[in-house]
């Protein structure tokens, strides 16, 4: 094992748990949304809220995080984002009020996305050449993974040990926080500091490529794939919800169901970016798990309601989990299909992440919203017609994507027989 193996896969670990860990407090609903909801007296429609507080100014933080990314000390920035995610962490485990809270959600935005995301995709195509993209983007999903599970493991512990169950979610709170804090002590001392010449482009400079790069009509497709499928994974996270209050299983199901969909980010991060090097087509890959994940929705909708049946609706929630992080593996990955340049990687990322991530400021509301107006299962099979809609849609713009490379391949021949 060579000097250059170990530092590009250590390089890796570390970009996958500092991206992992950092968004477990402001996503904290997917594994505790009762708990969290009991403890503090909340409607469906105010869960909500919280989380669109969180994404409306995370959208606003991926565009000029795009920005800054090529700007300023990469290390610097790092650390003060996971310290001050950490110190917030704590201060949302005491429960405060509602607005509070709110405010908290607001300033998770920007200490999650600012100063990590962009740069964060950027390292990790340099990392490898267009053959290795898939797995170098699935392995990273996987290991996020991976410590995404330990973490909630962890969580899970803390609140198991109280038997009240209000002072047990606020353990869990602080048990993530408290490692967010610690990651970021790792940060200030293994990130490398950015070259001083890294940092010597000016902001107009950056904001012109960022101009050109929204310019380009097949970065709006990458934004379409990555708003269908994150629209889609948003939904998943309230399937446990949904067996607990549709079906009857436990709440501890639920918290359990939670810290397993980090197990199986892993297999579907990892099978996600590897069998779609083997195949050599990202595209197929998305649109082959768009399908299945289409009929996957649909199979809730005609499901009856029976208790005998939860083995049955944990099955299909699971397939849907690892049909989700394949994709997931792979759309970021597929800024290389769509012959991006290195050098914009940054700035398109960016852009794709701030339109690609919108239904964080609407979606989250407008489900609860039909949750509350319509409580059940009517509610829920609302919420997954709107699903299967977004795997149509990701199929429709996966298809784009894979004609407009088709194209580019035709004309690069075309310019090299003409030589």
């Amino acid at each position: 094992m060579n000097r250059e193996f170990i530092k590009k896969y250590g390089t890796l670990l570390l970009l996958a748990t500092g991206a992992g860990i950092i968004f477990q407090l402001p996503y904290i609903r997917e594994t505790f949304y009762l708990p969290i909801q009991e403890g503090m007296n909340l409607t469906n429609k105010q869960m909500g809220m919280l989380n669109s507080g969180y994404s409306t100014m995370a959208l606003a933080s991926y565009f000029i995080g795009g920005l800054i990314a090529d700007k300023f000390s990469a290390k610097k920035l790092l650390t003060f984002s996971f310290l001050l995610t950490g110190l917030l962490g704590l201060w949302f485990a005491q429960f405060p009020s509602y607005n509070i809270c709110r405010l908290i959600f607001v300033l998770f935005g920007i200490s999650t996305i600012i100063t990590y995301w962009s740069a964060c995709i950027k390292a990790t195509r340099m990392l490898g050449d267009s053959s290795e993209q898939g797995r170098l983007f699935g392995l990273q999903e996987g290991l996020r993974g991976v410590t995404n599970a330990l973490l909630v493991f962890g969580m899970m512990a803390a609140y198991n040990h109280y038997s009240d169950k209000v002072i047990g979610t606020q353990w869990a709170i602080r048990v993530c926080a408290i490692v967010v804090i610690i990651i970021g002590i790792l940060n200030w001392f293994f990130i490398d500091d950015t070259p001083p010449e890294a940092q010597s482009s000016s902001v107009k400079d950056i904001a012109k490529g960022m101009w050109e790069a929204i310019k380009m009509p097949r970065v709006w497709i990458l934004c379409g794939i990555v708003f269908t499928a994150y629209s889609i994974y948003g939904i998943l996270g309230y399937l446990n919800t949904y067996i607990v209050k549709v079906y009857g299983a436990p709440v501890e199901t639920a918290v359990t169901l939670g810290g397993i969909r980090y197990i199986i980010q892993a297999i579907g991060g990892i099978t996600g970016g590897f069998l779609a090097d083997k195949i050599g087509s990202k595209v197929k890959v998305i649109v082959g798990a768009s399908i299945i994940m289409a009929l996957s929705f649909l199979s809730y909708i005609i499901l009856p309601i029976s208790n005998p049946l939860i083995p049955v609706v944990t099955i299909n929630f699971v397939l849907g989990l690892l049909l989700i992080y394949i994709i997931r593996s792979l759309y970021f990955a597929i800024i290389d299909d769509a012959n991006i340049p290195v050098d914009k990687t940054g700035r398109v990322s960016g852009f794709v992440s701030f339109l690609g991530y919108s239904p964080d400021i609407f979606m989250y509301v407008m489900i609860g919203g039909w949750m509350d107006a319509h409580p059940g299962k009517t509610g829920f099979n609302m919420m997954f017609v709107y699903a299967i809609g977004m795997a149509v849609a990701c199929i429709v713009f996966a298809l784009i994507l894979g004609y407009i490379r088709k194209k580019d391949a035709k004309e690069l021949a075309f310019q090299a027989n003409h030589q």
